[in-house]
């Protein structure tokens, strides 16, 4: 249920145009993916139906046990929905009762994930009560406690009691099941109508479209997206054969080369490199060589190659221009500039794979990050190169950071023994002073002796490093 209402809500008319603004606004995106429009609309496309296929057949298994003949058999009739679009049996929800169905779910969703909660918590407290009784006092003076713990657990099995009503507990196995398949009828309802698409095409010419589609420019030309209201619907409209998608385990686009991250099995870990850089860039000069040493080790043997040869080559360059008055805020720019594109899509990936990974722990939480927004189908060279560039200018800026913070230090201790001179030589000539008032007293009539030696005994107490001579 959980799946249906995440499918149901990414076809909603805000989410699928903000889709499309986020295919045209990634940078990153276009630069290791594609700057194909249509072509990412397809694999946006090719995920949704993979998750509506990968739905269809949990709710055939479900089936098999439920009493109605009709739900017994819900996998034909959702195979004759994907291959012709027929609906013989009237699943589809009509348009003023989806929502209804959607919210109702959630509700469902809701209470049984309480529910699984408060079973821990009564669990628990039973398990307390017994242990108390196990042990009972003999002054009596904690029966009171006792029983305060026992209405506690009265009170915790009501909320219970009540938990069950609500969720999926006490509900007919064959009602959920029949709100399931008739959702997901309505779900791909709601897919035609918002990517516009005839169901004709033969299953070998779709693989086989999409197969060629890696090795040159896509033809998704009349791919669209968008609210139904705003659909064209003169003309040739794509034929897509979602049946690959909605039957078989995993869609042919969604299958990525290995010249893409993921079929190199890296999307997560270069995701996990770019964040890190992003962290250290954020503070160049708390860098240590603990920080340095980890990210070294994190990169792939590719990446050290190229970052040897990369460094090489700048290496004369930058003594080149060392003229430079400002080089940290050049290269400081020059990272900011390549994250600005790059780590929307590490951070993406992250999310994706979490979401995905611990999906039990929240059982409500809704997606809103698909493929293509990450590293998934990026193209390795590209990401290998773009991780290269910004490690290379991370390396630059640190060592500007660091000769910009050794010559402060230097400046400061060279400050700190002046400012000691100079107290030092007050000091002296405060001494001086009333050294030379007592021989005055004593000895007058030779004042010019007095300043004469004053003067020597000032000029010649100090070296150059501010100690004293003895």
């Amino acid at each position: 249920m959980s799946k249906a209402v995440q499918l149901w809500h990414a076809l909603a008319d805000d989410r699928v145009a903000r889709l499309g603004d986020e295919v045209r606004r990634l940078e990153g995106v276009r630069k290791l993916v594609s700057d194909d429009r249509e072509f990412l609309l397809a694999l946006a496309l090719a995920e949704m139906t993979d998750a509506i296929g990968s739905l269809a057949r949990a709710v055939a298994q479900l089936g098999w046990r439920c009493c109605d003949p009709a739900l017994q058999r819900f996998d034909a009739a959702y195979a004759d929905l994907v291959k012709t679009g027929a609906d013989p049996r009237g699943f589809e929800y009509a348009a003023r009762k989806i929502e209804g169905k959607v919210k109702k779910m959630e509700g469902f969703v809701a209470a049984s994930a309480d529910l699984h909660d408060e079973l821990e918590v009564l669990k628990e407290l039973e398990q307390e009560l017994r242990r108390m009784l196990a042990s009972p006092d003999d002054g009596g003076h904690l029966r009171g406690s006792v029983d305060d713990f026992k209405n506690k657990v009265l009170w915790q099995r009501r909320q219970v009691k009540d938990l069950r009503r609500a969720s999926l507990w006490d509900t007919p196995y064959d009602f959920v099941v029949r709100l399931l398949g008739r959702s997901l009828f309505s779900i791909v309802g709601r897919m035609r109508q918002v990517f516009r698409f005839q169901i004709h095409r033969t299953a070998s010419s779709c693989r086989n479209r999409l197969a060629s589609s890696r090795s040159e420019a896509p033809e998704f030309s009349n791919l669209v997206a968008g609210p139904p209201a705003e659909a064209n619907l003169e003309g040739d409209m794509v034929n897509i054969n979602l049946f690959l998608s909605m039957i078989e385990p995993r869609f042919q686009l969604l299958i990525a080369p290995a010249s893409t991250l993921s079929g190199a099995a890296l999307a997560l870990h270069y995701a996990n490199v770019i964040i890190v850089i992003e962290k250290l860039a954020a503070s160049p000069h708390l860098i240590g060589p603990n920080a340095r040493d980890d990210l070294y080790n994190m990169l792939t043997t590719s990446i050290k190659a190229a970052l040897r040869a990369k460094l090489s080559t700048c290496a004369e360059t930058t003594a080149s221009s060392a003229y430079d008055p400002d080089p940290a805020a050049e290269w400081s720019a020059a990272v900011r500039k390549t994250l600005e594109w790059l780590a929307p899509l590490a951070h993406n990936m992250i999310r994706w794979h979490s979401e995905r990974s611990f999906e039990w722990r929240s059982l409500a939480s809704s997606s809103t990050v698909l493929l293509l927004q990450t590293l998934y189908f990026a193209d390795r060279k590209k990401t290998e190169d773009a991780i290269t560039e910004l490690l290379v200018d991370l390396n630059y800026l640190w060592r500007c950071t660091s000769d910009s913070n050794a010559e402060t230090m230097s400046n400061r201790v060279r400050s700190r023994q002046f400012d000691g001179c100079l107290q030092m030589q007050v000091d002296v000539d405060a001494r001086s002073a009333t050294m030379n008032g007592r021989q005055a007293r004593s000895l007058p009539g030779r004042p010019n002796m007095q300043e004469d030696t004053s003067m020597a005994y000032s000029l010649g107490a100090l070296t150059h490093d501010g100690t004293r001579i003895k």
